[in-house]
């Protein structure tokens, strides 16, 4: 009988230490996937805007509109519609590398504003492939980069890296064509 609180404590003490164990998750500190753009000039060495530059991201989303056909019937399009805008850098001066999250739709598209006076438009189509890390840890999104477009002052963009995770690694490259001062 006097072994049997002995017993008691020894046990809840084991269980103790077995279900303690069971708690150490490690989840990743940054569960976030973002792409990751380097500034380069035709040469490839880094070039950064001197003038304070932003990033905005677009979201788009496929609207139901209703159209009225001259017989009086009604028909329903689904078109494109461009609804958010969301600054994601504000101003950032001299900067010659960005990371920006993609979008869960198959194509995100960006505004990189310089100062307000010049605009240039980059949509990159990408493949997302959810990942779930654990219970306790829950799902991340990763993507592809299938295809990257620009315009205006951009010479080209590359895809240095498709596979976008929270890695963090120079995914795309953008070419600027500058004046040589030598």
């Amino acid at each position: 009988m006097k072994k049997l609180p002995v017993i008691f404590i020894l046990i809840s003490l084991v269980a103790t230490l077995f279900l303690h164990s069971c708690e150490g998750e490690s989840c990743p500190p940054n569960a976030m996937a973002y792409a990751k753009f380097t500034m380069v000039n035709q040469h490839g060495t880094a070039v950064a805007p001197t003038v304070p530059t932003s990033v905005i991201g677009q979201t788009t989303i496929d609207v139901i509109v209703y159209d009225t056909l001259e017989n009086g019937d009604i028909i329903e399009k689904i078109v494109e519609d461009s609804v958010i805008n969301d600054t994601l850098i504000n101003k950032e001066s001299n900067m010659s590398t960005f990371k920006v999250p993609l979008s869960y739709s198959d194509q995100t598209s960006f505004i990189i504003n310089y100062n307000g006076e010049q605009q240039d438009y980059i949509t990159i189509k990408h493949r997302n492939i959810p990942y779930f890390m654990s219970v306790d840890c829950g799902t991340m999104m990763f993507h592809e980069a299938t295809e990257v477009t620009h315009s205006y002052g951009i010479d080209s963009i590359v895809i240095v890296n498709p596979n976008i995770d929270n890695y963090e690694k120079e995914n795309f490259r953008i070419y600027f064509t500058v004046a040589d001062n030598q």
